[in-house]
């Protein structure tokens, strides 16, 4: 019928669901690169000592899709679980550049998927059930950059995600985009040293290839994760953190009298991280719990994330 977006996770995230069936003549859905909460807990833009770091986050989303989601408003349900842990790893050498602290890394994520869905045809209602497991894309930090201006920090990162996962179009629920995808990423932090309260930022653009298996190329992405902290210790913060979603241009490969197919999407929940920087090696445990709200053509539920960090 047309080639459905329905921007439901993950990774970086990476998690596509997909309704392709030419059996069932079900549409597509695809993509977002994006997941809410997983760029920063605190201090996303204050530069990081020298070392090496690993950063694992257990990842639970639930999520539904009510009608009428659809350009030509097909009425259908959507209702999807996801598990996904996803590991980070990341180098910081002593030396700079442009009077820069430099980054470098890479992650991978591995997920569980199940989704089913019940979706109105000219000849009854259709239920659809599929779940799928597996390696999610690869993707990796060539290069962050970081730098302070008193207490504003500045961090300005690439993340490229490369199409290694498993991803069958033929499939219901898909754990991998089958696209290169490009996440341009500039992360604001201010940090009032004297009460503790910190603002950090992290605005991007995702860029997305074309998926060549089925023709289809999701829009230009524009994405923040938003954090509000107070430090109420050296080694304990509480928070206000949510995120914005808005697709910015619409996707190609749909049938054209669709329209253009933009997603939207809004979160805020509450956030707790502990840290203990004179233990070694130092450790890091956050967790975080978003709850989205006035979606447009994507799926919408609740995100609970717990990282737990190393330096060594």
């Amino acid at each position: 019928m047309r080639k459905v977006s329905i921007i439901l996770f993950l990774s970086l995230g990476l998690l596509s669901i997909g309704l392709n069936s030419s059996k069932t003549n079900a549409a597509e859905a695809g993509v977002s690169f994006y997941v809410p909460g997983l760029y920063g807990d605190i201090a996303v833009a204050i530069p990081p000592s020298p070392g090496n770091y690993m950063l694992s986050t257990s990842l639970h989303y639930r999520s539904m899709t009510l009608s009428p989601s659809l350009p030509n408003q097909i009425d259908e349900n959507i209702r999807a679980e996801t598990f996904a842990e996803l590991i980070r790893a990341f180098w910081v050498p002593k030396e700079t550049v442009l009077g820069a602290q430099v980054l470098m890394g890479l992650r991978v994520i591995a997920l569980d998927v199940n989704v089913e869905a019940d979706i109105n045809t000219p000849l009854g209602l259709l239920k659809i059930k599929d779940r799928n497991s597996g390696f999610g894309d690869f993707s990796i930090i060539p290069l962050s950059l970081y730098w302070q201006f008193g207490d504003l920090y500045i961090n300005l990162y690439e993340v490229i995600s490369i199409p290694v996962g498993q991803f069958d179009k033929n499939r219901f629920a898909n754990v991998a985009l089958n696209h290169w995808v490009f996440d341009t990423v500039l992360g604001i932090t201010w940090l009032d040293q004297k009460t503790g309260i910190e603002l950090s930022l992290t605005p991007g653009l995702i860029y997305n290839t074309v998926n060549k298996d089925t023709n289809y190329q999701t829009g230009i992405e524009f994405h923040m994760d938003v954090m509000l902290n107070w430090h109420i210790s050296s080694s304990l913060s509480i928070g206000l953190h949510g995120s914005v979603y808005n697709q910015l241009t619409g996707d190609k490969g749909g049938h054209p009298s669709l329209g253009s197919f933009k997603g939207r999407s809004y979160s805020i929940g509450p956030s707790m991280t502990y840290y203990d920087k004179s233990s070694d090696p130092n450790y890091l445990v956050s967790l975080k719990w978003l709850h989205e709200f006035n979606s447009k053509n994507k799926a919408e539920g609740d995100l609970t994330l717990l990282t737990m960090g190393i330096k060594f």
